[in-house]
Order: C-alpha cells, then sequence, then structure tokens
C-alpha cells in the first residue's frame, strides 16, 4: 500500500497528492510546476513523488505561471 498525503505549495497554493516510496538517496532536484519553488525530494528514507490536482489561482486566471527552474 503506498503511503499517500495532501500538499499545498507554500508559495503559490498549487494542490499536490504526495506519495512516500521506500527509496536510495537521489540527487534529484524537484520543483512546483506552477511557480518554480523548491519542494522536498526525501523524507528520511522515503523519496517523495508529486501529483498535481488542482491549478493555482493565477493560473485560473490566466496568467502564465512563473518560469520553472532547471538542474
Amino acid at each position: 500500500m503506498l503511503d499517500t498525503t495532501k500538499f499545498r505549495c507554500p508559495t503559490c497554493e498549487a494542490k499536490y497528492k504526495v506519495v512516500r516510496i521506500e527509496a536510495p538517496p537521489t540527487r534529484e532536484e524537484l520543483t512546483c510546476l506552477s511557480c518554480g519553488a523548491w519542494l522536498r525530494n526525501r523524507e528520511g528514507r522515503f523519496a517523495l513523488k508529486y501529483f498535481r490536482t488542482d491549478r493555482t489561482r493565477r493560473e485560473v486566471r490566466g496568467r502564465k505561471p512563473a518560469q520553472t527552474r532547471r538542474i
């Protein structure tokens, strides 16, 4: 069974479902799909995977989201 929780980006309030999976350490950087804010990629021995479930208020109003950061 997967361990899932709800999450909101603290910067833009985009809604996500987060899945925790036991996995070896990784250096992958994660950013919000709406605003580009950094998101945690690990919680102890668990890797975090984010699935966006709703658009932000800014996107609904027709404004473009901020440029995402690429690593």
